[in-house]
């Protein structure tokens, strides 16, 4: 059962590392790449200080907590499971698209994949910010999910992840999200309903 699971992950992560081309590869490497979303992250902390002024800050320092935790327990399991990532895998790599990067060396990211650290800490974020900022903006809600979809998706199309790496960083970054957003109503809201909250009360009027 695990070995079909295994080559399953194996077949759908060559399908999608497959479809390449040259314009993707700069599109992509520039995707994955966690500076190029400066402004995106500026503009999440404008709805935050907006919605909620000085009750933001505790929010701030949650989230870069999350962002410790996340990437800290990708890294831990990493290091214990030690699945190669397929662009080092001596069995699969010469079937993997690899990318350049700008000084010409190949982009083939640490040794181990599993999970990934990528999807973990973009799908914390997504969902912590829309905790408190999403109030039924539905344009918000898909564009965080495209969003992780999208950073996600990089990561198999740079050769660097298969999608189960993907699935269990997601699930550890909702994990940390749900787990730290009820730390944060307890001491720090315990008498102002969050925005997710007000939703959920407003619909059972």
């Amino acid at each position: 059962m695990v070995e079909y699971i295994l080559s399953y992950d194996q077949y759908v992560f060559l399908f999608f590392n497959g479809l390449h081309s040259a314009w993707a590869d700069v599109f992509f490497y520039w995707v994955s790449h966690r500076f190029i979303w400066i402004p995106f992250y500026a503009l999440l902390a404008f709805f935050l200080i907006k919605k909620w002024r000085k009750k933001s800050i505790p929010i701030f320092i949650t989230i870069m907590l999350g962002i410790f935790l996340t990437d800290q327990s990708c890294n831990l399991i990493k290091h214990s499971v030690q699945r190669p990532r397929p662009s080092h895998d001596p069995q699969l790599c010469e079937q993997v698209h690899l990318v350049a990067k700008p000084d010409g060396t190949i982009y083939k990211g640490g040794p181990y994949g599993f999970p990934s650290s990528h999807a973990a800490n973009s799908m914390f974020l997504a969902l912590f910010v829309l905790f408190y900022v999403g109030d039924r903006q539905k344009w918000l809600i898909i564009s965080m999910m495209f969003w992780v979809l999208l950073v996600s998706y990089s990561r198999i199309y740079l050769g660097v992840h298969y999608p189960s790496d993907l699935l269990v960083g997601w699930l550890i970054g909702i994990a940390w999200a749900f787990l730290l957003r009820g730390l944060v109503e307890k001491i720090f809201f315990t008498s102002h309903a969050t925005n997710y909250q007000f939703c959920r009360h407003k619909d059972k009027k």
